[in-house]
């Protein structure tokens, strides 16, 4: 089967990047192997997306993809397995069929490092972006579990909202916080994240934001990474017509509203 655009991914970024081409009159395919929507789907409540101050994740998600669907785009429930450059585009590859198209747009997210046992506090105290969640614990303790430039940035950002911020680290601690060397044990609590575990201790806290990175899978040989994410020029990848959008990108804010604007971006360059 033969497109104009390929989009791997359909969480903000892609289904942005299907909107637009759509409406520039594009055939366009988005392969998502989950539920529509990614990370995007799984949060509880959203406040800085605009025109959305209660909503949760799931209803924006949903509106993205009846609209994404209403100009005709094809969405495929499938994982792609690879992506080999042709001579006049790329091959785009699952388990049951290969796929042609002149442009690729990679929109998958990241597979992200998370400790063992926090999945059942995921949206009850435990986040993985301060810049989202930092609001609901404002006045409140919380811990950044994680190293370097990621879990620093979380740190500085909860620090004047936040009655208390512990760092919880291996490598390298940040200065000016309660510093706790070690791996998180456990999460406590019932309904609601109530404290962690870090070598034997239990720290009481309200909430607790990991930030320990994550990875892309590398589905095209010769791709350029950059700290386990894709190298980026404002979406332009090192491979000719293959385009990044979303938190894949090196540099991303990992936001919503910037998954929009790369997945807008990213669009652009493929009419």
């Amino acid at each position: 089967m033969e497109c104009d655009v390929i989009i791997i991914g359909g969480g903000p970024a892609g289904m942005t990047a299907a909107i637009y081409l759509k409406r520039a009159g594009k055939n366009v395919i988005l392969f998502e192997g989950n539920a529509m929507g990614g990370t995007l789907k799984r949060l509880k409540r959203i406040e800085n997306f605009p025109g959305s101050v209660s909503d949760n994740g799931s209803e924006i998600a949903a509106r993205m993809e009846a609209q994404a669907r209403s100009f005709g785009t094809t969405i495929v429930n499938e994982f792609v397995s690879k992506v080999q450059k042709s001579k006049d585009g790329f091959n785009v590859f699952t388990e049951t069929e290969m796929y042609k198209a002149k442009y690729v747009i990679y929109a998958g997210g990241i597979v992200r490092n998370r400790p063992e046992a926090e999945k059942k506090f995921r949206g009850s105290g435990v986040s993985y972006c301060a810049v989202c969640d930092g609001n609901f614990f404002r006045g409140k303790t919380v811990a950044v579990v994680g190293d370097g430039e990621a879990a620093f940035r979380d740190i500085k950002y909860l620090l004047p909202i936040c009655k208390k911020v512990y760092h919880i680290y291996t490598v390298q601690p940040m200065d000016g916080v309660e510093a706790v060397k070690g791996n998180v044990e456990n999460f406590l609590g019932e309904a609601a994240l109530n404290g962690i575990v870090v070598g034997g201790k239990t720290i009481e806290l309200d909430g607790a934001f990991i930030a320990m990175g994550g990875e892309v899978r590398e589905l095209i040989k010769g791709l350029e990474f950059k700290n386990g994410l894709i190298a980026s020029d404002n979406g332009k990848t090192n491979i000719e017509n293959f385009f990044v959008a979303g938190d894949a990108a090196a540099g991303s804010m990992r936001q919503v509203v910037s998954a929009c604007y790369d997945g807008a971006k990213v669009a652009e360059y493929c009419i």
